[in-house]
C-alpha cells in the first residue's frame, strides 16, 4: 500500500505495532492473509488475527486522497483496530486515529481509545488499567486525561457498549508523539487486562449478552459510525470495514 497523504500521524508503523501486540496474545501464526484494496481515490491494507484468546483482532490503515465528504473535497488517513475476545467476560478494545483535511477547514486529528463491554457488566479494574496507562502518558506530556475524556460520557458510542474509560478528543498534528505513546500504552494495558482475566469463568448467560452487544455494535456502525458514512460516500465497500472492524458473526 502506497501512502499518498503527508500527514505525520497516523502511520503504517501503527499497524505493525498492533500486529505485534496481537501476535503476543494469539500467536504469530494466527494471522489470515492480508487484504489490500484500492481505487483511484482510496487504498486500504487490512490485517486480522484469529485465535483462541482473541476471536478476531482486526487492524487497518485506510487512506483517501481526492475523495469527498458532504460534497467537499477531502484527504483522510485512518488507522483503526478492534479486538474481540472469545470470552464475553473480557472487554473488547477499539483504537481509532485519523487525520483529515476537509475543504475549507484546518487539518484535524481525531483519536478514540476505549474498552467495549461484551457482557453488559463492566469491570472497574479493567477500566482503571486502561485509564491509568493513558493518564501516565498524559502526565508525562503535561496534558489532562480528564480533558481528553470530556467527550466520552453519555454519547452512546458503539451502541452504548463503550466502557467510557479511554479518550475521545480532537488534536493537532503536533500532538503526534503524545498520541503514538497513548496508542502503544493502550495496547500494553490491554494485554495486561487479558492476562488479569485469564482465570475468569463467564456466567451462563454471558455469551447471549455478548451476541446481543455485538448485534447492537454492528447496527451502530452501519447507522452512526462516521467512518462508515464517509466510506459509503466514496464507494469504499462495507466489506473493507467489516474485515477489520466489525465483531465476529454470530454463531448459529
Amino acid at each position: 500500500m502506497d501512502l499518498k497523504n503527508n500527514f505525520a500521524f497516523p502511520r503504517m508503523e501503527n499497524l505493525a505495532i498492533a500486529r505485534k501486540s496481537y501476535a503476543d496474545i494469539n500467536g504469530a501464526d494466527s494471522f489470515v492473509p492480508v487484504i489490500s484494496r484500492q481505487s483511484e481515490t482510496w487504498a486500504a491494507e487490512v490485517h486480522c488475527s484469529r485465535g483462541r484468546v482473541l476471536e478476531k483482532a482486526g487492524m487497518a490503515v485506510v487512506e483517501m486522497r481526492g475523495g469527498t465528504v458532504e460534497g467537499g473535497s477531502a484527504d483522510i488517513t485512518l488507522f483503526q483496530t478492534l479486538a474481540w475476545p472469545v470470552s464475553p467476560a473480557i472487554p473488547a478494545l477499539i483504537i481509532m486515529a485519523s487525520t483529515s483535511r476537509l475543504e475549507g477547514q484546518n487539518v484535524m486529528v481525531t483519536v478514540y481509545i476505549d474498552l467495549i463491554i461484551q457482557n453488559g457488566a463492566p469491570n472497574q479494574n479493567d477500566k482503571d488499567m486502561l485509564a491509568s496507562a493513558l493518564k501516565m502518558v498524559c502526565d508525562q506530556h503535561g496534558q489532562s486525561l480528564d480533558e481528553y475524556q470530556s467527550f466520552l460520557a453519555g454519547r452512546g458510542m458503539l451502541g452504548g457498549c463503550a466502557a467510557e474509560c479511554g479518550i475521545l478528543y480532537f488534536f493537532e498534528e503536533s500532538d503526534a508523539a503524545l498520541l503514538e505513546e497513548m496508542m502503544q500504552e493502550a495496547l500494553k494495558a490491554y494485554q495486561k487486562i487479558i492476562n488479569s482475566n485469564a482465570g475468569t469463568t463467564p456466567a451462563a448467560d454471558d455469551f447471549i449478552k455478548m451476541q446481543d452487544a455485538r448485534k447492537k455494535i454492528v447496527e451502530w456502525m452501519l447507522t452512526e459510525d462516521y467512518g462508515v458514512k464517509v466510506a459509503r460516500q466514496n464507494n469504499i465497500p462495507v466489506e473493507v470495514m467489516e474485515a477489520y472492524g466489525f465483531p465476529p458473526p454470530q454463531h448459529s
